[in-house]
């Protein structure tokens, strides 16, 4: 039925504008929860927070996994890269770089830099440096995981194979929900603030 045939017939029986609101109200709700391949809508979409960290340790916590905070503006992506390799406490960040992302097929590719900590080798000296620590992401995204393989190579030779494995970050629904009350107003305004614990490089 459509509005048009509705008007021209004016003799038949119409639909009150109630029941017509509950039944565009429940063909809304059969859409998938996450519209992955939905059209690029104006203003930040808050896609979620995936993570794989594992705490343990009791009255002194360590934490140990990463975290991935995801947005969306006009279909294209960004947020950050966490890796927690120690203490729970503040978690070495960097912002997404590099990004492709194809909402068909729901593949995801990117990289990240971070410092992890200092470093103290041959090529530091004595007096250590803060390392350049680089991540990559090569995997496939839904709205419920978050898969692939992450590559972790020094940033001081990115040339080297550096080291991979297999992750699986799952979505944490109650850290989305905080990342979506506090989301940015843009990306560039995102760009803009300052990144506490970020990269030294």
């Amino acid at each position: 039925m459509t509005l048009t045939a509705v008007a021209s017939h004016p003799a038949r029986l119409r639909r009150p504008c109630w029941l017509l609101a509950a039944t565009l109200a429940t063909a809304t709700s059969a859409l998938p929860p996450t519209a992955w391949a939905a059209p690029p809508q104006p203003g930040v979409e808050t896609l979620g927070v995936y993570s794989n960290v594992r705490v343990t340790g009791g009255d002194d916590p360590h934490a140990e996994g990463y975290d991935c905070e995801l947005y969306r503006e006009n279909g294209q992506l960004f947020g950050l890269f966490y890796s927690s390799q120690g203490m729970v406490g503040d978690t070495p960040r960097g912002r997404l770089q590099d990004v492709r992302y194809d909402p068909v097929k729901r593949t995801l590719f990117f990289r990240a830099k971070l410092t992890l900590g200092q470093e103290i080798n041959r090529d530091s000296g004595p007096d250590g440096r803060p390392s350049r620590d680089l991540f990559e992401f090569d995997g496939t995204i839904d709205g419920k995981r978050l898969s692939g393989s992450l590559t972790h190579r020094d940033g001081y030779r990115p040339r080297e194979p550096g080291e991979r494995e297999t992750v699986t970050l799952k979505l944490d629904r109650e850290r989305s929900a905080q990342a979506r009350e506090f989301a940015p107003a843009s990306r560039k305004a995102w760009q803009a603030e300052d990144l506490p614990m970020g990269p030294q490089w």
